[in-house]
């Protein structure tokens, strides 16, 4: 979303192992937001949203309805 000229706000969300503890999984969306950041500077935030693998297949699905 285009919040400005130059400002930014990203929503992602994301799959992640089923055996991934917490602290591993804000490890890995720490990891996402710095490489984001450094790549687009004008992200002012950047909002990730682990969800489960029934979520995402239904979200993928209801895309391909669409296109």
């Amino acid at each position: 979303m285009q919040m400005g000229p130059e400002q930014v706000v990203a929503m992602l969300s994301a799959e992640f192992e089923d055996d991934r503890r917490t602290p591993q999984i804000e490890a890995c969306i720490t990891r996402i937001e710095t490489a984001v950041k450094d790549e687009f500077p004008e992200l002012v935030a950047l909002f990730v949203k682990p969800q489960t693998p029934e979520v995402f297949a239904a979200r993928q699905a209801a895309l391909k309805k669409h296109t």
